[in-house]
């Protein structure tokens, strides 16, 4: 299976990155410079409050709203009294008992929360590296995702060999799969060296203070899911170029030569032919290669996924035509979890089936296709209404989040694209436009918050176009646009 990395990084509002299989947008990744990501780092926070009716308490770790810690995601040695259960008595202490206002504690965010709640914590610290996650004070593993077991005794020789400090939990992650000693010998020092540096440094600080940084995206990704059948890596900015090259020099220094800078003319994932996919995945209805589609609905409570035959014609029978369009649905909406980064729980309506081995069959396709999510998934069976029920991990926030903003003209009712999101957009349209053979003049009307935007902080990019391809390229603020809205017309000879 061929596939290529491509990283988009020429603005600076938004950092896109695609993994592309057989030409085919396979993941998707976006991080935008009006939303901090925060998941993985790791603070030094002080408990607010103590809630002993959710047995859970409220850590100031320095962010505008406090994170939630549950008493499930304490470490005992955090408790202010030891605790020992009765004989009857199962489970986690009262809180109240344990954890003090004002108590210090050493945090991580482990998740994003939609809305006005506070992110949620953890005291179970892991920080990860290309080979191994550390967990100070947790379990010692190797992924399951590693099923050879030659491999998984090998491996484990290795880590009894390489005598890990006591009170140090690891995970050799699937890209240990095969590497030699030496190379999860540098992973594991790195990680022990960084954990020392993390626990210096909060005995020195007063909370909250932050005291370890999450690699940002653009190198995250690159950690968790480079793999030796990437056989380029494209990047459109010079700088995230040289950042991409020396970061492989460390994790993979064999794989270096892979890393290429972009040069073209037309946007990046223009170029590639993955632009407009891109756009589609804000979209709620997905077509099927046969006809069929399926449409993604958000609510409150999960995410409603329905399966329909649109017109598709595959065969006269009804119970072939239902089965061939839920195969197609069963890779379609395994890619579109992984491309929208949807967490929670998805209730998915596939057309009805009577055979019994047709329903065995699109349920093993569609776990199949899962395999390939990093996220922990539970699924069911399909039930005798059709419906198939799973829950998927949620960590940071979907996709949709992260480019649209809540609506202020409909209360909060649908979703927007932010200001910076819909500029950049619309000046990756006219880098496209801008290459058609005759074109006399670009005229582009949008809203005005918009073309603000690109006045302020865009002009020099429009005035490098202008001049590079002598068309000009006129903005119209338009007050009565609304947001999302616009249009741009082409002007020829």
């Amino acid at each position: 299976m061929i596939a290529i990395m491509l990283i988009n990084a020429i603005e600076k509002e938004e950092l896109r990155i695609a993994i592309v299989r057989n030409d085919i947008l396979d993941e998707f990744y976006i991080e935008t410079a009006t939303r901090e990501e925060r998941v993985g780092n790791i603070y030094l926070g002080i408990v607010e409050h103590v809630e002993p009716s959710l047995q859970a308490c409220f850590v100031n770790f320095g962010a505008e709203r406090n994170g939630f810690l549950p008493i499930s995601e304490i470490h005992p040695e955090y408790y202010s009294i030891k605790y020992i259960p009765s004989g009857e008595q199962k489970g986690f202490p009262p809180i109240d008992k344990v954890i003090k206002r004002g108590q210090p504690l050493l945090v991580q965010v482990t998740k994003e929360m939609p809305g006005h709640k506070g992110p949620q914590l953890t005291t179970y610290i892991s920080i990860a590296s290309r080979y191994i996650v550390l967990m100070p004070g947790g379990p010692k593993g190797i992924s399951k995702k590693i099923e050879d077991e030659r491999e998984r005794k090998r491996l484990k020789k290795i880590m009894e060999e390489l005598k890990v400090p006591d009170g140090i939990g690891y995970v050799l992650r699937t890209a240990a799969y095969k590497q030699s000693k030496r190379e999860i010998s540098k992973d594991l020092n790195r990680l022990l060296r960084l954990w020392g540096k993390i626990k210096r440094e909060a005995a020195k600080k007063r909370p909250p203070a932050l005291l370890h940084k999450e690699q940002d995206t653009c190198l995250r990704v690159i950690r968790d899911y480079f793999t030796s059948d990437i056989a380029e890596i494209w990047v459109d900015e010079i700088e995230t170029y040289y950042e991409v090259q020396n970061y492989m020099k460390i994790i993979s220094p064999r794989h270096q030569q892979k890393v290429k800078l972009f040069k073209g003319d037309i946007p990046i994932f223009a170029y590639f032919g993955i632009e407009q996919e891109i756009e589609n995945i804000y979209n709620n209805r997905v077509p099927l290669p046969s006809g069929g589609y399926i449409v993604i609905q958000p609510t409150e409570a999960l995410i409603a996924i329905d399966v329909n035959s649109g017109s598709a014609k595959l065969s006269k029978d009804l119970e072939t035509n239902a089965f061939k369009i839920n195969m197609e649905a069963s890779f379609e909406i395994a890619r579109q979890l992984r491309l929208r980064d949807i967490g929670g729980l998805v209730v998915i309506d596939f057309i009805d089936m009577k055979n019994k081995e047709h329903i065995k069959q699109v349920e093993r396709e569609f776990r199949n296709n899962l395999k390939r999510d990093r996220a922990k998934i539970t699924v069911l069976h399909i039930s005798s209404l059709g419906l198939l029920e799973l829950s998927r991990q949620r960590v940071r926030p979907s996709v949709e989040m992260k480019s649209y903003e809540i609506c202020k003209y409909c209360n909060g009712r649908g979703l927007v694209q932010s200001i910076e999101s819909a500029a950049v957009s619309f000046l990756r349209k006219i880098k496209i436009l801008v290459h058609q053979k005759g074109l006399k003049k670009i005229k582009s009307i949008m809203p005005k918050d918009v073309a603000s935007y690109i006045f302020n902080h865009k002009k020099a990019e429009l005035l490098s176009l202008e001049m590079k391809y002598g068309i000009p390229i006129i903005i119209e603020p338009d007050p009565s646009t609304p947001p999302g809205g616009g249009d741009i017309e082409l002007i020829f000879d």
